[in-house]
């Protein structure tokens, strides 16, 4: 009798070890996806936080021609919106092709997409070169007749499942 005793206590002893295995591999598997997870997630918020830094970028570079123009305008004598004719009034949207000079087109209801020449590292219009996700209108509105006005350069953009929108507004000045 002595040895069914501990012929019990034996299996006992094996089933307790299959119990201490699956407790191990749960933690192990816990210890990994933990980490994974985090570094997914990290991946996901650079690659928003790199399409952000691009779209202010290109908001500035939006923001800089439209004041490029205005003082080259009243350098020379002119208007000082003459050019960005298609930009000003209420709901008014245009483009412009910041790497050629005086290139504004307007858009009435969607604008096209930016470019983006991999050989030139430059954003653009050009019809040769693959669409981005990045979409920039520039608006104007006059607050002060022939005095001052309020430029609004916004990006879009759309990537994965979400969508991304940076608005910068400046107020310039007829300087002249």
């Amino acid at each position: 009798m002595k040895f069914f005793i501990e012929k019990r206590r034996s299996d006992f002893k094996k089933g307790f070890t299959l119990i201490e295995t699956f407790v191990a591999i749960t933690i192990l598997i816990i210890s990994i996806v933990g980490p994974l997870t985090l570094v997914m997630k990290s991946l996901s918020i650079s690659k928003t936080t790199k399409a952000q830094i691009t779209a202010m970028y290109l908001a500035q570079d939006g923001m800089e021609y439209v004041r490029n123009i205005r003082d080259e305008n009243i350098l020379t004598g002119n208007n000082w919106l003459l050019g960005l004719g298609d930009c000003v009034g209420v709901g008014a949207k245009c483009i412009v092709e910041t790497s050629d000079h005086r290139n504004v087109d307007s858009c009435s209801t969607t604008c096209s997409p930016l470019n983006f020449n991999s050989d030139s590292k430059i954003y653009g219009y050009d019809s040769g070169d693959p669409p981005t996700v990045f979409t920039r209108t520039i608006n104007i509105n006059e607050i002060t007749l022939s005095q001052e006005v309020l430029v609004t350069v916004t990006m879009d953009w759309k990537e994965g499942p979400r969508d991304g929108v940076f608005v910068i507004e400046e107020h310039m000045l007829n300087w002249q």
